[in-house]
């Protein structure tokens, strides 16, 4: 309950001190509604090969990019799982090709998921960086903003 406190504390300092403006709110997600489309047999095949729920891989790519191949974040993400550039190069994938971005982006989660133990530690670190994650779970910092809503998100979709 702290955490949340803490985490809601500094949300609105945040939005205090840089008057960000209010996003428009997300359309509620509809629980494991992922619509069917051309990367169902490769997140299925990875997911298998690498023990990671397909559904769990689904929410992440609809959360990174919407199933956006050609998505680019701000940050230098790029592709279905926005793969980092180095994180890319240090799993040996091309993250332009969409099968490669899919498979290195589940190999990198499941790495997370043996790393953390738990779904919402290794979104955490998926999200913001393992060091973030291991900061978090030893009550180092508290979950807030981003890296927040991006957990809550992705864990309403398998609910």
């Amino acid at each position: 309950l702290g955490r949340e406190r803490a985490a809601d504390y500094l949300d609105r300092q945040y939005k205090r001190l840089v008057r960000v403006p209010a996003p428009a709110p997300p359309a509620p997600p509809q629980k494991n509604d992922f619509r069917a489309n051309a990367f169902d047999g490769v997140i299925e095949e990875q997911a298998r090969r690498y023990s990671v729920s397909a559904q769990v891989v689904r929410a992440i790519i609809e959360a990174e990019s919407g199933f956006n191949p050609a998505a680019r974040s701000s940050g230098g993400a790029i592709g279905l799982m926005q793969l980092m550039p180095a994180t890319a190069k240090a799993l040996g994938v091309n993250p332009l090709v969409p099968e490669q971005n899919i498979e290195g982006g589940v190999r990198y989660f499941s790495q997370l998921l043996k790393m953390f133990g738990a779904l919402d530690l290794a979104l955490v670190a998926y999200n913001a960086g393992p060091g973030y994650a291991e900061r978090f779970s030893a009550g180092l910092t508290p979950l807030y903003g981003e890296t927040r809503r991006y957990v809550t998100r992705i864990l309403s979709r398998l609910e």
